[in-house]
């Protein structure tokens, strides 16, 4: 079995069981999809008239931390990939119930079926971040500064290892078998060294997304409780907490779930 049958039967394996099971509290999603939002309106132009890609559909296929319905919905130019059938479709009949108009296909970020200088923008939420060798996170961003065009611009999210709390706790969940996919953590001297060996010009890095775990766990379970009408004023003062974390300048590089950095060729 090739490298990329065996990924994309990994992930259709995930995608059977996310059906059956959110990964993500609905409100701590839409939390995670307002930091991702935030800093795409931060770090971008007008984006109207712009070719934009996203490298994988796992968030529009199943929880409330999408992007594309939230902020892309409006422009007609936006392509998104995954390596899963099952997640592309999902996301697509997601899709169809927003009213939105993209061009989702299956496909592995290692190779990908777009010709050179195609996209202003891509954005990769916590994508990369699940190879098991660092030869294979290298590939991708080949590919990826291939299909973005001069002066585009390329956002990428990936697990922040800073973040001892999140490290930790997936770390605990990959020996306890709970986590069936590979997760890297990487920090910002290890990708800016990276970028610079593809060629990728770094030209900003914070933190996002200040969700301490198991608070996501916790919070999926008192859903299925007794307690499952108190889950939503729980989950709001987590997120107020989880705010207030991310205005910490000194220490947000400790509690940010994700190191997001953006580059250019």
């Amino acid at each position: 079995m090739n490298n990329i049958t065996h990924t994309q039967k990994l992930w259709n394996s995930y995608a059977a069981r996310t059906r059956a099971e959110p990964h993500i509290d609905h409100l701590l999603g839409k939390y995670k999809s307002e930091e991702f939002i935030n800093i795409v309106k931060e770090w971008t132009d007008d984006l109207e008239h712009k070719k934009i890609l996203k490298t994988d559909l796992n968030e529009e296929a199943y929880g409330a931390d999408e992007i594309l319905f939230s902020f892309f919905n409006d422009m007609s130019q936006v392509f998104a990939l995954d390596i899963s059938k099952e997640i592309v479709k999902k996301a697509y009949e997601r899709q169809i119930d927003k009213h939105s108009n993209h061009h989702y296909i299956n496909a592995d970020v290692r190779d990908l079926p777009f010709q050179n200088n195609a996209f202003d923008l891509i954005l990769s939420t916590s994508t990369l971040d699940h190879f098991i060798f660092v030869n294979d996170f290298k590939q991708s961003l080949v590919e990826l500064k291939r299909i973005l065009k001069p002066k585009g611009q390329m956002i990428i999210a990936l697990n922040n290892a800073y973040n001892l709390n999140f490290y930790l706790m997936l770390k605990i969940q990959r020996i306890l078998g709970l986590k069936s996919y590979p997760v890297q953590f990487y920090s910002l001297k290890t990708l800016q060294r990276i970028c610079a060996e593809v060629g990728l010009f770094m030209q900003a890095a914070d933190y996002i997304v200040h969700i301490i775990s198991p608070i996501n766990s916790i919070l999926l379970l008192l859903r299925r409780s007794i307690f499952k009408d108190n889950a939503d004023a729980i989950a709001r003062k987590c997120i107020l907490l989880f705010k207030w974390l991310g205005g910490k300048k000194i220490s947000r590089c400790l509690t940010g779930w994700f190191i997001v950095v953006k580059c250019v060729k």
